[in-house]
């Protein structure tokens, strides 16, 4: 259910075993997050350039992943590009320096004014997903269709798993996982101010996508989950271009998503304990990196290969689910 970036890559991994499936969607009731995405990924995380979670073992999947999903859709949706964070002052550049020898330095390169992060880049996003329903639906599997809870039958399926992003929180199946979900919003520009060639992280992000074309991203919010752009985070992304220096730009689009996030800021991945229902979900700000791998170790699971790590699987969750 559901055909969003979670539910696309889990369906090709379910392809890719050859297993029998069908996706329905039901995108015009439900707006998706994942056209909003601003699609980065890269292997580094917060002010103290920590290794983010599972790095290595998401990052050797990922790569290879997303180049062979290329090539079966005949498309072009991956690109690798350098990301560079630059200090935010000489006091943080002498703290961090400080404690160099403490930090993973795999995926870093030092320079005297920030940090180059290797292995990063980003996924155009909807143009994945355009690519991919066009697949599915040559295939004659993908449906525009809105499942009901207590309305639709699906008892003709062996397992029914659930991709709804964000709208999950307000499916019963769900009900009492720690969904924390984060509205963002972004805006694309067209400027010849800034560098086409990397992308800046700098409490926010200004990524080059193309023609002189970047998106400019992102803010969270947790009060309020609507489809609609906001004053307040326009005027937050404009600041953000003052911080990296551009002011001379044309505004194209701005961009809304709500970010499928948890509390513990790990995803749900499995199945019901006392139903054949499963979900693929809350992948946070970090879907593009995190779903590839996780859809392996879902689809793995569900043939009887191997578990779900479980830091991602619902099965922390199973003593709720009676409650």
């Amino acid at each position: 259910m559901g055909h969003g970036l979670a539910g696309t890559i889990l369906a090709h991994h379910v392809h890719q075993q050859n297993i029998e499936f069908q996706i329905w969607d039901s995108s015009p009731t439900h707006f998706t997050s994942s056209n909003a995405a601003g699609g980065i990924f890269n292997p580094i995380t917060g002010r103290k350039l920590e290794t983010t979670w599972l790095a290595d073992e998401i990052f050797t999947y990922l790569f290879p992943y997303y180049q062979a999903l290329e090539k079966k859709l005949n498309a072009s949706f991956f690109f690798s590009m350098p990301l560079f964070r630059p200090f935010a002052n000489s006091e943080m550049a002498d703290w961090l320096n400080a404690r160099r020898a403490d930090i993973d330095n795999e995926f870093l390169d030092w320079k005297s004014d920030g940090v180059w992060v290797k292995k990063s880049g980003w996924v155009d996003v909807p143009n994945l997903l355009r690519s991919s329903q066009f697949f599915f639906r040559e295939m004659g599997v993908f449906f525009d269709k809105e499942y009901v809870m207590g309305q639709t039958d699906i008892s003709t399926f062996s397992h029914v798993i659930f991709c709804e992003g964000f709208h999950g929180m307000k499916n019963p199946l769900w009900s009492c996982l720690n969904f924390l979900p984060a509205k963002g919003e972004l805006l694309k520009i067209k400027t010849a101010q800034a560098d086409p060639s990397f992308i800046l992280n700098k409490n926010g992000f200004l990524l080059p996508i193309g023609q002189d074309s970047f998106k400019v991203g992102a803010t969270y919010r947790w009060d309020e989950f609507g489809s609609e752009p906001t004053v307040s985070a326009h005027e937050e992304l404009k600041d953000k271009l003052a911080q990296f220096k551009v002011n001379d730009y044309i505004e194209l689009e701005k961009m809304v998503g709500i970010r499928p996030a948890t509390q513990d800021r790990r995803p749900f991945v499995g199945m019901h304990p006392e139903k054949p229902v499963g979900i693929f979900n809350g992948f946070g700000s970090k879907g593009v990196s995190l779903i590839p791998y996780f859809a392996n170790e879902f689809v793995s699971e569900l043939q009887g290969k191997k578990m779900v790590h479980p830091d991602a699987s619902i099965r922390r969750f199973n003593h709720l689910f009676s409650i």
